[in-house]
């Protein structure tokens, strides 16, 4: 009976140790790293195209050259590329990089780049770019600041509060609007993203253009007024006077001089008499001189 409860006790210390090794080995064990999201295949890309009607390459080098931004300045280049169009414009489906982009032409050029970012999504910055206001989740940036913020308007913000969670980032760039994605994005999520960067396409019209075109006015009420033409240097009509070789002598006061043959006379003096002639010389008796005195009627003298 006591070799029995002597096997029983050795026993129970044996699996004691063996638990208490098996925990020391859990313990000290790393934490696996969690496993990150699948990207869908190529095959689910190309079955999504062949869904909308889009075309299909594995490789696209020059459309990554579009875009020096988000997700395209690593300078990867674009995989995986759907081509089509939708709500009017033309649309990219491709991967770069780790990121999946979803980019529609504008139909303008434009020099403005605005990038709206989720607040929660950690992006390397630019120098040029001037944070402006936040928008349903988005801070905007834009290296403009006045472009950016006029840029907000109805369609903007409505665009903004339909994208679905998976878009990370939009930015405006060149010709193009950009939608980046997780790589955790399904095809759910791209068909989720078409109708609010199609908004954001047609609002980015509004950025200013990188040149300036003319207007056409079917009926316009007076003419534009062109670019004012050069002004034409006035032709001088007087003629140029030039000095003569031998210098002119000029009269002068300073010195006596003569100037042809002047009889002598009294200086201030005149030769002519005056019209009237001298009143003290009397020419005929038809004129009655008139004294200067009295009147002689009422003398007493006969």
């Amino acid at each position: 009976m006591v070799i029995l409860l002597f096997v029983l006790a050795l026993a129970a210390l044996l699996a004691a140790v063996a638990l208490f090794a098996s925990d020391a080995r859990e313990g000290s064990a790393q934490p696996e790293k969690p496993a990150k999201p699948a990207k869908p295949s190529k095959r689910a890309r190309r079955a999504w195209a062949r869904e909308h009607g889009y075309a299909f390459a594995s490789r696209d080098d020059m459309l990554a050259g579009e875009w020096s931004r988000g997700a395209a300045a690593g300078g990867a280049s674009a995989r995986n590329v759907a081509t089509g169009s939708a709500y009017g414009h033309d649309a990219h489906v491709a991967d770069l990089g780790e990121a999946t982009v979803i980019a529609m032409g504008t139909g303008a050029e434009t020099s403005a780049v605005v990038d709206f970012r989720r607040t929660d999504f950690a992006a390397e910055g630019s120098d040029d770019l001037v944070e402006l206001d936040t928008h349903h989740g988005f801070t905007c940036f834009a290296t403009q600041a006045g472009a950016g913020r006029r840029f907000v308007d109805r369609r903007v913000l409505t665009a903004l509060e339909q994208l679905p969670a998976a878009v990370q980032a939009v930015w405006f760039e060149g010709a193009w609007a950009i939608a980046q994605l997780g790589r955790d994005a399904t095809p759910q999520d791209w068909d989720a993203t078409l109708a609010p960067l199609a908004l954001l396409a047609d609002a980015a019209r509004t950025l200013p253009p990188l040149d300036d075109a003319p207007l056409t006015l079917p009926f316009p009420t007076r003419d534009i007024p062109g670019q004012a033409p050069a002004a034409e240097p006035e032709v001088d009509d007087e003629p140029v006077m030039q000095r003569p070789e031998d210098p002119v002598e000029l009269p002068t006061r300073t010195t006596g001089g003569e100037r042809g043959e002047v009889a002598d006379h009294t200086i201030g003096g005149d030769d002519v008499e005056t019209i009237a002639g001298d009143e003290r010389r009397v020419v005929d008796l038809t004129r009655v001189r008139r004294m200067q005195g009295p009147s002689s009627i009422f003398d007493d003298k006969e």
